[in-house]
């Protein structure tokens, strides 16, 4: 078992590694291993003016994005999970939508949607947050739930009742706590689909709004090392706020 666990790592981090290896090559023929190393595909991508706008943009929108996602989705699956079975029961057959509707349905409507008043956006960035925040909803969804059933809520929310304290104060000071971990996780793994969403913002605002994805399209015909090394600082920095996640989920569970 163990064997198996350590092939299968070695298997998911061979591409990790290949990508990051042509990132510093200066060459790679004729050999398994680069001809030789530079950082200087490094220093071209970081320093250039537009690869940190597209970062920037990227990153603020998909924040936006979550944050709206926190906001409204959060609140309804639990308030659903708790008090309206029949609400969440649609919201359990929603979920698959964003993935059953081809993109290019989705997109028509969107344009369509934003292109008349009252909610004439068309081209703006802000199409993007409101775009992205269904998106976020199957992911939200699911790790919610989990983590709402893990827990008796029903349970909890009689016995509060008993002891005279309210729902609203149980849900703030137990459940939220104790699903803090499954929102986290679905905060990351959004944002890492986020931030590498190419279609909506193409077809959404252009090239007028150029995110990661949008630069990195852009960049694929000049260099594939430069191309490399938009991936692996991509994947650097999912994997720091990856990090960041889950120590803010652990020390949260401490305290409690």
């Amino acid at each position: 078992m163990t064997a198996t666990l350590w092939l299968a790592a070695i298997l998911m981090l061979l591409p990790v590694l290949a990508t990051f290896l042509n990132s510093i090559a200066t060459g790679w023929t004729g050999g398994i291993l680069p001809n030789g190393l530079s950082l200087d595909a490094y220093q071209t991508i970081l320093l250039d003016g537009r690869f940190q706008s597209a970062l920037l943009r990227s990153t603020v929108v998909a924040g936006l994005a979550l944050f709206l996602a926190c906001l409204l989705i959060v609140p309804a699956v639990i308030t659903a999970h708790l008090y309206w079975p029949t609400l969440d029961t649609w919201m359990a057959r929603l979920v698959i939508l964003p993935y059953a509707v081809p993109t290019i349905i989705l997109m028509v409507g969107y344009l369509r949607v934003f292109s008349a008043p009252p909610l004439q956006f068309s081209g703006q960035p802000i199409v993007l947050v409101l775009t992205y925040v269904p998106l976020c909803f199957p992911m939200f969804y699911i790790n919610v739930k989990n983590s709402l059933q893990a827990l008796d809520t029903t349970e909890l929310l009689e016995a509060g009742r008993l002891l005279g304290i309210s729902d609203a104060r149980l849900l703030r000071r137990v459940i939220l706590p104790s699903i803090f971990p499954g929102i986290a996780l679905a905060v990351v793994l959004n944002f890492a689909g986020l931030m590498s969403e190419f279609v909506y913002a193409r077809m959404l605002v252009g090239g007028q709004f150029e995110t990661l994805q949008m630069y990195m399209f852009a960049q694929r015909e000049l260099s594939g090392r430069l191309s490399s090394v938009i991936v692996t600082v991509y994947f650097l920095i999912t994997l720091l706020i990856t990090f960041a996640a889950f120590r803010l989920v652990w020390r949260t569970e401490t305290k409690s």
